[in-house]
């Protein structure tokens, strides 16, 4: 409702006339691109953040209401009713999963940590002014991005600027905390795209009554689009937001280009849609016009409409000027990203998304594909339904005989080449994921088309509607799949991880080095912790180098814990998170290095699988030899003796059963520098069963290296 506040004065004042009874579905678009614009600019005066001008802002949004009343903008709404229906059942569909469990709002994720990047840089903007460089953000030695110094710059100029700028000022207004908004936020963004979509496949498409809400229900409970929710892809879902908008306006201002109308209010619209790509995917500019550009060739080519293609291409440059001249720390940014894409392997694989997938036939939630000969027919009878509907609508001389095509045509191109690409660079699976999901209301209004009935008798349109009702039904049952995991997600923001934003409140900790291990906790550590000076060990993310270690401070959730002499240089924050004071007398640091597999947890339960053997890299910098005490907390796969050496020295034989237990295993005596402390069992490793294929040994729960004087 903040977001339909912000956006429905500016919608109702920039809608053309001939869309006056549509202007809702301009309003989330509208929404967006307004609020982002207020803290862009807000991010570039001293101002600390939204926390000191939100809500002074909302006089802006009030203030376009009232104009757009006054100037009676606003028609008797089409369709909205129905609308407002599917986007509430969609919310809840979304949304229950993540409520099921009662334990409060939370980001969670299926497996991406970007919930802990855009909360970041959410802090940044609600908390934070452009000059201060205080704390993490006034180190450019671990913050630069090629020009970006500091983490403020890199957040305007390289970094997804608008979903947190989004985040921060929906914060601020509701009195919610920032780090909880990511999940419901990529929520409210899936929902919110659900009327641009509806209106994108009656006005690009020419879909009218069902088949427009065929198209809008796809959308609805597509795999694809809730695979972007559950990872938290924030600026995917805005990017599909701009490009939707971009494509409609441009397919209604060459119509009424055509008819000799005036373009003002569309080119409001096309710099509106080109601020949303800019701030959220500003690469994506490069090929957003694909679908849109296509058919304006095609049109201008087969009616020789050359002069109103000429118009609309004007006021689409005047559209990219004025966003250039006002936002143009995003444009300016550009090649810098595509040096970075060329740098780093950015994603992970995901599962190619052949046709057959875009429309949401896809064997598991997270978009593997069924057996091949499935997968090719499947594949090969919506090609054909495709071509048949463009078929059959040309011999009726239907004006959008070719629309299909321009929607999917391009976009289709642009996958094959990237699933190409896959076989000698794995994460180009995941752009072409991208590529899909940005362009998925184009996609889905083309191929949805081969539903629609042109011309064939009673049996025909009957088998049409079953296809469609069988290809619903398979998205409901995937989306229950999702549903059923997020229920219980693998990654998830709870109190454990949030109490350590109480150590920026606490005077003996000035500076931490971010040892933490799981990469979702590091980077939430980061977020929680802007205030304070941060070093890591490792390259975490865009804008969080890997460096030396000068903090004053180890923040770590290592199962290896070093206890140290005086209890004033340790702090334990709760069971799983601690920090020693480097250089203090008996504190070691730890490191696992081969022989071991991912940590696993249960709730409060952690423990790490070891091989046959394993080994733990230990560092003493105090600069004389350290004794201490060491405790394991362990079991095995199946009861055998744990061998346990340092430096080649034997220091204990452990006799482990099925169950954790604690043992002393002596005192070891740690010279300056490194030692190696290794971990062997005697009998080999087994793989457990049940479709696993580690070969396991040992899981150790804990081990403590206490020091003694």
């Amino acid at each position: 409702m903040h977001t339909v506040f912000w956006g429905i004065g500016l919608a109702g004042l920039v809608v053309p006339r001939e869309w006056r009874s549509w202007w809702w579905v301009f309003v989330p678009a509208a929404g967006y691109a307004l609020q982002s614009a207020v803290v862009w600019a807000g991010a570039h005066t001293s101002l600390a953040g939204t926390n000191s001008y939100a809500w002074a802002s909302e006089l802006l949004p009030a203030a376009l209401l009232a104009v757009a009343c006054w100037r009676k903008r606003f028609s008797r709404p089409r369709g909205l009713a129905g609308m407002a229906v599917l986007m509430l059942a969609t919310s809840w569909l979304l949304l229950s999963p993540l409520a099921e469990r009662g334990r409060g709002l939370t980001s969670s994720s299926l497996s991406s940590c970007d919930h802990a990047d855009y909360a970041a840089g959410a802090r940044v903007f609600q908390e934070f002014s452009r000059d201060d460089h205080t704390g993490f953000l006034g180190q450019p030695e671990v913050t630069r991005v090629r020009s970006a110094e500091y983490f403020f710059d890199f957040w305007l100029r390289l970094n997804h600027f608008t979903p947190s700028a989004l985040m921060a000022h929906h914060a601020t207004v509701l009195g919610v905390d920032y780090f909880r908004l990511v999940s419901v936020l990529a929520a409210v963004l899936s929902v919110l795209n659900l009327p641009l979509v509806f209106f994108l496949a009656r006005v690009a498409a020419g879909l009218r009554g069902g088949g427009a809400w065929a198209v809008v229900a796809l959308r609805a409970v597509s795999p694809i689009a809730l695979y972007a929710v559950y990872q938290g892809a924030l600026g995917q879902l805005l990017a599909e937001t701009g490009i939707a908008l971009l494509t409609v306006t441009m397919f209604g201002a060459l119509r009424a280009a055509a008819a000799g109308r005036a373009l003002g209010r569309y080119g409001a619209l096309l710099a509106l849609a080109l601020w949303l790509l800019a701030g959220s995917y500003n690469f994506i500019l490069l090929v957003c016009l694909a679908p849109a550009g296509a058919w304006l060739l095609l049109q201008a080519w087969r009616r020789c409409e050359w002069r109103a293609a000429g118009r609309v291409l004007a006021w689409l440059a005047v559209a990219a000027v004025g966003c250039g001249v006002l936002f143009w720390g995003r444009f300016d940014g550009l090649i810098e990203r595509f040096i970075l894409f060329a740098q780093y392997n950015f994603g992970w694989p995901i599962p190619l998304l052949s046709p057959e997938g875009w429309l949401g036939l896809v064997s598991a939630p997270y978009l593997a594909a069924f057996v091949a000969p499935v997968r090719i027919a499947l594949c090969l009878l919506v090609v054909a339904g495709l071509i048949w509907s463009c078929a059959a609508r040309w011999r009726r001389q239907d004006g959008r005989a070719l629309a299909p095509l321009a929607l999917v045509l391009p976009v289709a191109v642009g996958w094959a080449w990237l699933a190409w690409q896959a076989q000698v660079r794995p994460t180009a699976s995941y752009d072409a994921y991208k590529l899909i999901s940005v362009f998925l209301p184009g996609l889905l209004a083309g191929v949805g088309a081969a539903f629609v009935p042109v011309g064939p008798g009673r049996l025909g349109r009957a088998l049409l509607r079953g296809a469609l009702l069988v290809v619903l039904g398979w998205n409901i049952y995937t989306v229950a799949g999702f549903g059923r995991i997020m229920a219980q997600p693998p990654r998830r923001l709870n109190r454990e991880i949030v109490v350590l934003g109480d150590l920026e409140r606490d005077a003996r900790v000035h500076s931490v080095n971010v040892l933490v291990e799981d990469f979702w906790s590091r980077l939430w550590a980061n977020a929680l912790l802007l205030r304070l000076p941060q070093h890591f060990a490792t390259h975490s993310y865009e804008g969080r180098l890997d460096g030396p270690l000068s903090g004053e401070w180890d923040l770590s959730d290592s199962l290896v814990r070093s206890v140290p002499l005086r209890a004033e240089d340790a702090i334990s924050v709760n069971g799983r998170f601690h920090l020693e004071r480097v250089g203090a007398p008996g504190v070691v640091r730890a490191r696992f290095r081969e022989g071991w597999f991912e940590e696993e947890r249960v709730g409060d339960w952690r423990w790490r699988w070891m091989g046959r053997t394993a080994s733990l890299h230990l560092r003493n910098d105090s600069g004389q030899a350290i004794r201490a005490r060491v405790t394991l907390r362990g079991y095995a796969i199946a009861p055998r003796e744990l061998t346990l050496t340092a430096n080649g020295a034997l220091l204990m034989r452990v006799p482990l059963g099925s169950k954790g237990v604690t043992f002393n295993c002596g005192v070891v005596r740690l010279p300056p520098g490194d030692t190696l402390l290794q971990l062997e069992t005697a009998e080999p490793a087994v793989a457990p069963g049940g479709g696993d294929q580690r070969e396991l040994s040992a899981a150790i729960e804990g081990i403590e290296l206490t020091a003694l004087p």
